[in-house]
C-alpha cells in the first residue's frame, strides 16, 4: 500500500464518523528503513460511547486486520466526545530507543 496514512484516515472516517481524527505517521522517530511503519491514532467518536477501552482497540485492530501485517506499531487513543473534552488532547508518544534523535 503506497499511502498508509491516507488509507487509515479514510477507513476510520468511513467506519467511525469521528468528531476528531488524527492519523500521525511517526515512522521518522523510529529506526529502520520503513517510512510507513509506526502510526498514532487519535479518534473521537460517538461509536465508542458504549464500548470499554479494550473493545475500542479490538474494533480498530479488526478494522485494520490486513494492514497490521505491514505496520510495526499502532498507538491508539480512542475517546468519546465527552472524554475528549475532559482529556483535552492525547498523550505524546514515548521516544524510541532506536529512533532518530531530535
Amino acid at each position: 500500500m503506497r499511502d498508509m496514512q491516507q488509507h487509515l484516515t479514510q477507513q476510520l472516517e468511513i467506519s467511525l464518523n469521528p468528531t476528531h481524527l488524527e492519523v500521525i505517521n511517526e515512522s521518522h522517530n523510529h529506526s529502520g528503513p520503513a517510512s510507513e511503519s509506526h502510526f498514532k491514532l487519535v479518534v473521537v467518536s460517538d461509536y465508542f460511547s458504549d464500548l470499554k477501552l479494550i473493545d475500542r482497540h479490538r474494533f480498530v485492530n479488526q478494522l485494520f486486520k490486513e494492514e497490521l501485517s505491514h505496520i510495526h506499531a499502532l498507538a491508539m487513543h480512542t475517546y468519546t466526545p465527552d472524554e475528549w473534552v475532559i482529556k483535552n488532547g492525547a498523550p505524546d508518544s514515548p521516544k524510541c530507543a532506536g529512533g532518530s534523535k531530535s
